[in-house]
């Protein structure tokens, strides 16, 4: 079973940061600034903690960790899905559902997020507008 949170790092210079991390009991990942984590992890052992890329490790706050989970995961958005039969437009238009016939989907892969979206409404910014972010979630694939 996978767990996703935000948690702080415990060592290394930046200890204290928080980063969402996904993973099970026996090892954890760093999501959100993970392509920084990797620069750090691909320099010999010896000089991980003087790399540079230790600097966009972390955040100041759990709710800086989660915005960045966002951001990351927003640049994952597929407009392009397609449904095999037709459903209703989910996006919220002054206080009710557009419900528009529609057959396009709009979605975070694998499982953050999926609706259907009509051809008005399947754009990244009502995506954004509709999705607060992922949030704790466990869960397998």
């Amino acid at each position: 079973m996978q767990h996703h949170t935000v948690q702080q790092l415990s060592a290394g210079p930046r200890a204290g940061k928080y980063v969402y991390t996904g993973g099970g009991e026996r090892a954890r990942y760093v999501e959100c600034c993970a392509d920084a984590f990797l620069l750090v992890y691909g320099v010999p052992e010896d000089e991980r903690d003087s790399s540079p890329a230790w600097q966009d490790v972390g955040h100041d706050t759990a709710a800086d960790a989660y915005a960045h989970m966002r951001a990351v995961l927003l640049t994952r958005l597929t407009l392009t899905g397609r449904l095999a039969d037709w459903s209703g437009c989910t996006a919220p238009v002054g206080g009710r559902i557009c419900d528009e016939p529609t057959k396009g989907v709009a979605q975070i892969p694998p499982m953050h997020f999926q609706e259907p979206l009509c051809d008005e409404h399947r754009t990244p910014e009502t995506v954004a507008a509709m999705w607060d972010g992922p949030g704790d979630w466990s869960g397998s694939w």
